[in-house]
């Protein structure tokens, strides 16, 4: 979801060479795609990967990209064996560029974007003439138009796919943030305000979704799932495994951790990122910086029975990253109830507004996840 204001697409087509009417030519030097230095920044939806995307790409040498719904909506990894026609593989790059300059909910591409991606596949390496490739190929020269040598983009649900991701794309980075799940259903349980608290561009249409999409069991859900998908890469040297709460309480120290794992020095500027984009508190462009104050706002939002199903949900993953269970004793045991009703309502719902969304979730719900020994798992990164 793309929580910052939407570029403006006629500025953005011009810094990439493209102005209308003209054939444009991303150029020539896209034949070392796969071989890009890309980071993933990866998470359950509303645990700070915006947060944490805008901190990266205020360093000097990184694009952070926004959240393009590349992988398990344009292409999904699993169907890597697959091959694709020309045409197809310039449509994928003229829809991420569109993705970019104008937000998920711009439409379709503009004749310009359409023949930039032409010229970007033909320039491709034939080896590199995939899904994958493209993907690479398309970020990069975005990024390098921008002045920077670093891809960053911020799909939460990249995690899902992030074992593949390492494998296609041998100097990839993959950095997961992740934040106690009562605070990340909180969020989610406010994100339908998000236009209220500042977030204008939004559709209706996708507060309306936000709103049906909420229900501590589904939330609850995808966040033990996509953890367990992170804790089964710790160990990874490519891997990296941070907390919110920890970001938040020391942000300097966690900024310094990031760069070195990008073999990057620390730049200052990292910290000076503007407070846009929570569930919790207004929007503003003016404050600068991380801020702690949302750690905790849970407490204030979730009810006794959407906090003790959380935690049933969550137990064993919540337990092995240090996050205190407070509503599982028989005290509370009533409390639950009314939310676990409500659940075959709130299913339809998200069936009839959003099958598609509805489908990626279902996949990832039950998504097997394929170990490969990288166990060590007390290595989260603190």
């Amino acid at each position: 979801m793309q929580l910052d204001p939407p570029h403006s697409a006629e500025l953005t087509l011009v810094a990439h060479g493209i102005n209308a009417g003209m054939a444009v030519r991303p150029g020539p030097d896209q034949t070392v795609a796969l071989s890009s230095p890309l980071v993933f920044v990866t998470g359950a939806s509303r645990s700070g990967t915006t947060m944490l995307a805008r901190m990266l790409g205020s360093h000097s040498a990184i694009m952070a990209f926004d959240e393009l719904h590349y992988f398990g909506s344009l292409w999904d990894p699993s169907d890597n064996g697959r091959e694709f026609t020309s045409r197809k593989l310039a449509e994928i790059a003229a829809i991420l560029l569109a993705r970019q300059t104008r937000g998920l909910w711009g439409g379709r591409p503009s004749t310009d974007e359409q023949s930039w991606g032409r010229h970007l596949e033909r320039d491709l390496a034939e080896h590199e003439r995939t899904p994958a490739g493209v993907f690479a190929a398309v970020l990069m020269r975005l990024a390098k138009d921008a002045g920077k040598t670093i891809a960053c983009e911020q799909t939460p649900r990249n995690i899902f796919y992030a074992r593949q991701l390492l494998d296609l794309y041998p100097n990839a980075r993959v950095i997961h943030i992740v934040r106690d799940p009562r605070a990340v259903l909180a969020s989610q349980k406010n994100r339908w305000q998000l236009r209220r608290l500042g977030a204008h561009h939004l559709p209706l249409s996708e507060m309306l979704r936000n709103r049906v999409n909420y229900h501590p069991l589904t939330m609850g859900k995808l966040w033990a799932r996509a953890t367990e998908e992170a804790l089964g890469l710790v160990g990874h040297p490519r891997f990296m495994m941070l907390r919110f709460e920890d970001l938040a309480a020391d942000p300097k120290t966690g900024a310094e951790r990031l760069s070195g794992f990008l073999d990057l020095e620390y730049e200052p500027e990292m910290l000076e990122i503007p407070r846009w984009g929570s569930s919790n508190v207004e929007h503003s462009s003016e404050q600068k910086g991380v801020s702690a104050e949302v750690v905790n706002k849970w407490r204030d939002c979730l009810s006794t029975g959407e906090a003790r199903i959380c935690e049933s949900t969550c137990r064993r993953q919540m337990e092995e990253l240090g996050y205190p269970t407070e509503f599982l004793g028989d005290a509370h045991r009533l409390s639950a109830l009314p939310s676990l009703l409500s659940y075959p309502l709130h299913a339809m719902g998200v069936v009839a507004l959003n099958p598609g969304r509805a489908w990626i979730h279902v996949k990832a719900l039950f998504r097997r996840r394929r170990d490969t020994g990288h166990l060590a798992r007390a290595s989260v990164s603190k």
